[in-house]
């Protein structure tokens, strides 16, 4: 699947104002990722998005059909994807970029921790585009993120604000 656009975020937790606020702003959008505790909401969001969606199982969904991590490619550039709570995000993203080079990824994202991050490395991109709806940063502001890709074919992450 070609994905030119893409709208990423996390911890809705069923409070899904600001998943279709984002929705209203955005589309429209190639590929709507979710990364987890969506906490049952998956097939409302997936009708509001009108695109193919990926959710992924937080620590606070209890769907058995949610995976734990999902991978796609945009690009040239393979993406991880997970909520992150089985990779102790909270304390800093070693296991996580471990896990995504294990799957043979350069771009790895995650959600739990609340919290918007970019992290460009040499050889991955980290991002996490914090709480649609329960934010925890300085300001508290709600957040998600857009990826799109440059003419080299670089993804390039922008954190956006309801």
């Amino acid at each position: 699947m070609e994905v030119s656009k893409v709208l990423v975020m996390s911890d809705s937790h069923g409070r899904n104002v600001g998943v279709l606020a984002a929705l209203g702003k955005e589309k429209p959008i190639d590929l709507l990722v979710h990364l987890g505790d969506v906490q049952g909401s998956t097939e409302e969001i997936e009708k509001a998005a009108g695109c193919s969606c990926f959710f992924v199982r937080g620590n606070c969904d209890y769907d058995p059909n949610l995976p734990a991590f999902t991978v796609f490619f945009m690009g040239k550039h393979k993406v991880f994807a997970a909520h992150g709570h089985r990779y102790q995000v909270s304390y800093g993203t070693e296991s996580l970029e471990l896990n995504a080079k294990q799957n043979g990824c350069d771009v790895a994202m995650y959600g739990h921790t609340h919290v918007p991050f970019i992290l460009k490395k040499k050889d991955m991109l980290i991002l996490n585009p914090g709480s649609i709806s329960l934010p925890r940063q300085e300001g508290f502001k709600k957040t998600y993120m857009i990826l799109t890709m440059n003419k080299r074919g670089e993804v390039i992450p922008e954190i956006r604000e309801l």
